[in-house]
């Protein structure tokens, strides 16, 4: 092109810069919707490889049934393209914080080279009472907090552990739990969650519960077939080596089980010949203690014999002599009366020689007889005094003999507690003996029935957050296969007016420039370069622009399930080549085929006017009762309206993309934004729920039942259990049963009802109620049959009656009947729903509940609520970016055509104004067809946004949230009265132009 004609161009570029700028614009917002969307997968997967390579997140996942040796995970180390291999050990386990409630948490150990957690808050741990916890489950003012271990753990959970208590020092995100989902468990309700991190030193452990290995891929990135190649290539040998390991590991383990038995069975033999020879011992000398008391019982028996035989003797002695006394004193009597006696004969026959010496004999014999009686009584007062002697003899034997039986009672005794010490013994003996036998026996039964290990060698496809992001990342590239077409065609028809209006315009430039002898080729030169750099310039903007804004927004938006730091742009060289390439096909292939046939002609033709469109009847004209009502000026708008049917197709196609995106923002923002409030409001309608303990008791529950018949409008009881629902694909998805205790009062805490509001009944027994998202989602209709598993090995199958709505998790209602039929098991209560109507403050109603011994946790159905609006907040960016794209599809449509319209009409806008309209009257005039307009693509785009909302939501698929596709009546009114807006805005920008028209100019002949 030369100088000339690049001056002329560039002339022409800065004359007409508002045209020029709209290709540019609706080339940008097209190039950065199919760039921004198409470049958002890669910049997510980039973006996850870099947090997943920062944070060393393993490849392959080696688990066995029987565990593995400590020794095992360095020898694999050494493998070749092993990068790293390192135990780990992790558990599920009930833990209670300082309030008393408890939760369940799955238990890792920190690794040293893998599956990095990302301080979020705190600091890591330095010592085994220290741990870090999950950061989506734990807010950073439980830092300092105490978690214990629940003694309502089993006891081999309880086993594993060192530490009971830990102190919590940080917050972390985790890449094993790369997104919201924390898995399901057989304790407590069934549902984890958060994870906790801790020392291996804080576990009780001698060996791994798995082995994490990373891999060398080269340079494969993460979710291409090169990657999952490289791990395929591993993973036989890595199978051969977790069998040979775990192999290994059972025959050491059954070898030392058999010999431990050995063992414990010649230990228990020595054990009970210890003790019968103890027995032995013990009955021996028993023996020997009973013979010496009857030895000792018949001696006392002897000697008490002989003391009452001698006390009996010297009774009789002492009463003889008494007796004797007695006589002598009588005597002695007799004596002194003589005595007497002889004195008064004494006296009388003193004078009488004869007869006092028959008295003086007299006394003397009476005086020798009372000699005699007092020598008598001295003897008797003798003999008692012996006899009392003897008798002090015979108690001081007696007491001696007391003393010996005393003794003897006393061995007896002790004889008697040694004899039942010895029963107790054989006993005691005979019994531990039997226990041990027992234990023996057991162990024995255990070692037979221990089964070959098996081995699991599970990819990063296993784990949740990694296979759930490959999925929801895919999602865009739908949506990007979509929107950028429509913007695309939007940008050509932009485009084809714009030139064809703009060579139209300059007919007679062409034809003097071809008589001047420029080629055709130098002339369309001026035009492609017109179009084609304006497209150009906007593929740049649009690509860098859509490459960064788009990938951010999404980012951002997906942050509510995942996390996995910042985003990190990509811009994808093949991608701007695509996208020049369709920006130049739109711009200068229709710049081309707009020039081809004016350059045809020959510059004679060219510089004469082209004849004017033959005017033609529109169908309003037949119907005269309305044709004749209208004004002049409103005939003519009508008429200008369907003359140009291009510009009618192309405002009509771009207002109804406008409105159509409007309407898409407004109702995914409609959809999204009152899930929680519909769940907890219209389905859940109960207020708070409260999970009790698993061991509960029946008086523990009659308590707390007083209290919430009380305090609160109501309630009752139900069991909530996790199980996996077997879906026909093979695959497994989790999902939530409800079976109430009392099904006559479950309308009153849950209503069940299908979309369009008409309630369900609730099932029988064999039959169940499903919610309608996880039904639609996986093929599941009414009157299909369902099959349900759980970890314990319990299974059900179900005929689903009924499909009901659900926002938030997924539900699956039965009766407890149908449960107790299948699995032969008694349900168990732990759920109550209390309605709370009427109370002040739920959250004291809280913590009053929370002192119960049998209350593990309780949960407000508010504060749910309010988690989860602040988690669908973050979806306001995507909705936000559909409306600014809406707007500036608009505006710059309308301003384009409303130009153009301006421009074909100068010269019939200049004769009304030399007819004297006012400027309004003008401007009514030119812009009342683009309200009209704007009303047909209005009106077209509802109906087109009803369907692009449904596409776009059927595209935002996450498993724990159904959104509902709602689109409220005001949205569309926001949706057509911003449309309008946008119009209002583009005709006040083009009144300006309407002024500035140089009526003597535009009406002055063209030739």
């Amino acid at each position: 092109m030369g100088s000339s004609m690049t001056k002329t161009t560039l002339r022409e570029i800065r004359q007409s810069l508002g045209r020029y700028i709209a290709i540019l614009a609706i080339v940008a917002l097209g190039v950065g919707l199919f760039s921004g969307l198409k470049v958002t997968r890669s910049a997510m997967v980039k973006s996850a490889q870099q947090y997943f390579d920062d944070t060393n997140f393993y490849d392959v996942r080696l688990l066995s049934t029987i565990g593995f040796d400590t020794d095992a995970a360095r020898e694999l180390s050494r493998g070749e393209r092993i990068l790293d291999a390192q135990g780990a050990i992790s558990t599920d386990a009930l833990i209670m914080d300082e309030q008393g409630s408890q939760n369940v948490l799955k238990v890792h150990s920190l690794l040293d080279n893998q599956n990095t957690p990302v301080l979020v808050h705190g600091r890591m741990p330095q010592s085994p009472t220290e741990c870090v916890v999950d950061a989506q489950a734990f807010g950073e003012d439980s830092i300092g907090t105490i978690l214990t271990l629940s003694e309502e753990n089993d006891e081999d959970t309880d086993e594993m552990f060192e530490q009971k208590t830990f102190r919590i020092v940080g917050t972390v995100n985790s890449p094993y739990y790369a997104n919201y989902e924390r898995g399901t468990t057989s304790l407590g309700n069934g549902t984890i969650q958060g994870f906790m991190l801790i020392e291996r030193e804080a576990f009780d452990c001698d060996y791994d519960t798995e082995i994490f290995v990373r891999i060398n891929t080269g340079d494969a990135q993460i979710y291409t077939d090169e990657y999952d190649d490289a791990i395929d290539s591993m993973e036989d040998w890595l199978e051969e080596f977790a069998q040979q390991k775990a192999d290994e590991r059972y025959d050491r383990l059954k070898s030392e089980g058999e010999q431990q038995l050995v063992n414990a069975k010649e230990q228990l033999a020595e054990e009970v010949r210890q003790g019968e020879g103890q027995l032995y011992d013990s009955k021996t000398e028993l023996d020997s203690a009973k013979t010496e008391i009857q030895s000792s019982r018949a001696q006392i028996q002897s000697g008490q014999i002989e003391l009452d035989n001698g006390r009996n003797q010297l009774n009789l002695q002492e009463q003889d002599l008494l007796s004797q006394k007695t006589d002598l004193i009588l005597k002695k009597q007799e004596v002194l009366s003589g005595l007497d006696q002889v004195a008064a004969l004494k006296n009388q026959a003193q004078y009488d020689a004869s007869s006092y010496a028959q008295v003086l004999a007299q006394e003397q014999e009476l005086k020798a007889n009372l000699l005699e009686i007092e020598s008598g009584l001295n003897e008797i007062e003798a003999g008692l005094a012996q006899i009392e002697q003897s008798r002090q003899e015979l108690n001081d034997q007696q007491a001696q003999l007391t003393d010996s039986s005393m003794q003897v009672d006393q061995a007896q005794r002790e004889y008697d507690a040694g004899y039942q010490e010895y029963q107790q013994g054989i006993t005691d003996l005979n019994t531990s003996t039997e226990d041990a036998q027992e234990e023996l026996d057991d162990a024995q039964d255990d070692l037979d029935e221990m089964e070959e290990p098996d081995v699991y060698v599970l990819d990063r496809n296993t784990n949740i957050g990694y296979a759930s992001f490959d999925n929801d990342s895919a999602i865009v590239n739908g949506i990007a296969n979509v929107f950028p077409i429509f913007f695309f065609l939007v940008a050509a028809l932009v485009c084809i007016t714009t030139m064809n209006r703009m060579v139209e315009e300059q007919r007679t430039q062409i034809g003097v420039l071809k008589a001047l002898g420029y080629s055709e080729g130098v002339i369309m030169g001026k035009y492609l370069f017109y179009s084609g750099s304006a497209a150009g310039l906007g593929c740049l903007l649009g690509f860098f622009g859509g490459s960064i804004i788009f990938p951010f927004v999404i980012w951002q938006s997906y942050a509510i399930m995942y996390t996995m730091g910042d985003i990190l742009f990509v811009f994808d060289k093949k991608l701007a080549l695509i996208s020049m390439a369709a920006s130049m096909l739109c711009s200068m292939g229709t710049t081309y085929f707009s020039c081809r046939y004016e350059l045809a002609s020959v510059p004679a033709q060219l510089m004469r006017p082209k004849a004017p469109k033959a005017g033609k009847r529109i169908l309003l004209e037949y119907v005269p009762i309305l044709w004749n009502q209208l004004s002049f000026l409103v005939k003519v708008s009508i008429r200008n309206v369907l003359r140009y049917k291009k510009r009618f197709f192309m405002m009509v196609v771009g207002i109804s993309g406008c409105t159509a995106l409007l309407v898409t923002g407004f109702g995914v923002k409609d959809s999204i934004a009152d899930v929680a409030g519909q769940q907890f409001g219209e389905i859940q309608t109960y207020g708070m729920s409260v999970l009790m303990n698993e061991d509960y008791t029946q008086s523990e529950w009659e308590e707390v039942e007083d209290y919430l018949r009380e305090e609160t409008q109501g309630y009752t009881r139900a069991a909530e259990r996790s199980m996996d629902v077997q879906l026909e694909d093979g695959t497994t998805k989790s999902i939530t049963l409800v079976m109430p205790e009392n099904v006559s009062q479950i309308s009153d805490y849950w209503n069940l009802h299908t979309e369009d509001g008409t309630p369900i009944a609730y099932p029988e027994e064999g039959q169940a109620v499903l919610n309608r998202e996880f039904a639609r989602r996986n093929g599941i209709e009414i009157n299909d049959v369902i099959s349900l598993s759980d970890e314990d090995g319990h299974e059900l199958f179900l005929r689903v009656t009924g499909l009901s709505e659900n926002f938030v998790y997924n539900y699956l209602y039965l009766t407890a009947e149908s449960w107790e039929a299948q699995t032969g098991e008694e349900v168990e209560y732990r759920s109550i729903y209390i309605n709370t109507q009427g109370v002040a403050d739920e959250h004291v109603l809280l913590a009053r509940l929370m002192n119960f011994d049998a209350v593990s946790s309780v949960t407000v159905n508010a504060d749910t609520l309010d988690k989860f609006n602040s988690m669908m907040s973050s979806l306001d960016y995507i909705v936000l970016l559909i409306i600014i794209c809406a707007g500036s599809l608009a505006f710059i449509v309308l301003y384009n055509l409303t130009n153009i319209n301006i421009t074909e009409r100068i010269r019939e806008i200049a004769t009304i104004k030399v007819l004297g309209f006012y400027p309004s009257e003008t401007a009514s005039y030119v812009f009342r067809e683009n309200i009209f307009l704007t009303a047909i693509g209005g009106g077209a785009g509802l109906l087109l946004g009803k369907w692009l909302h449904w596409f776009v939501m059927e595209q935002i698929n996450i498993d724990m949230v159904s959104f509902a596709q709602v689109i409220r009546p005001q949205s569309y009114l926001y949706s057509i009265a911003l449309t309008f807006v946008f119009a209002c805005i583009v005709n006040l920008v083009m009144f300006g132009k309407l002024e500035k028209i140089n009526m003597a100019e535009s009406l002055k002949s063209i030739e």
